[in-house]
């Protein structure tokens, strides 16, 4: 689900900061928002079901990112729902949460939507998700 920005902001009922201007925030439906403060054109908008997928990842994610980390190859990529993606790869130090499209009906491609989390980034999203579960 992509929500256009609008004048009137979302009410959230839960926000945490995940370091370096990076933010998750979930709002009144439960959908989850991971955004960038300063370039607010990079964020994943996750519609609830999604972000419980993610969650249930967290353990398959870490696995990818310490491989990533020690330089092992890794190609780790889990579908969210919709075209909504999560990856982890060796070739660069990010957790990345995008939006892709499929071309000719057969390969899939990142778009510019979305957003690239550092390790410790997600290491504080995993945290503030054990936050958001306590609170529900």
């Amino acid at each position: 689900m992509l929500r256009i920005m609008t004048q009137t902001p979302v009410k959230s009922k839960f926000s945490e900061s995940l370091g370096d201007s990076r933010f998750l925030s979930v709002d009144l439906e439960n959908n989850v928002t991971i955004g960038d403060l300063v370039n607010s054109g990079k964020c994943a908008l996750l519609t609830a079901p999604r972000w419980v997928r993610l969650v249930e990842q967290m353990d398959q994610i870490d696995s990818a990112v310490e491989r990533a980390a020690k330089l092992k190859p890794t190609q780790y990529k889990f579908h969210l729902g919709g075209n909504w993606h999560i990856s982890v790869s060796d070739a660069l130090p990010f957790v990345d949460i995008h939006l892709w499209y499929q071309k000719n009906g057969m390969n899939l491609f990142p778009t510019l939507v979305g957003i690239a989390l550092t390790y410790s980034q997600w290491n504080r999203l995993k945290e503030v998700a054990k936050l958001d579960m306590a609170k529900t």
